[in-house]
């Protein structure tokens, strides 16, 4: 089976390296990609490599980051329909925009 790699427009930050695996890099990324536009748990895990988004935009809460969750539904890459998908939608990014 091939190897997908991370979502062309993911790669467009040189500070994030998509190999790191670790929670500070994948709340970098996620906070990145949420700036571009809304983003499903869905795509964070096949375009962006974050396995489980919902820590991460837990942390990034925690952090000051104010991310809203819209439920919907999508379709993964094998066909699959899944309903209560969260959508996750930057309102306001914290005031010194740090990431970390």
């Amino acid at each position: 089976m091939e190897k997908k790699k991370a979502h062309k427009e993911a790669g467009s930050k040189d500070t994030f390296n998509f190999n790191d695996t670790s929670a500070v890099n994948q709340r970098n990324i996620i906070l990145d990609a949420l700036k571009d536009s809304p983003k499903t748990t869905i795509e964070l895990r096949r375009d962006y490599s974050v396995m489980q988004p919902a820590p991460r935009i837990l942390e990034l809460r925690e952090q000051g980051h104010k991310i809203n969750t819209v439920r919907t539904s999508g379709f993964t890459d094998d066909g699959i329909k899944h309903n209560g998908v969260a959508k996750y939608v930057l309102v306001q990014s914290k005031p010194s925009d740090a990431l970390n």
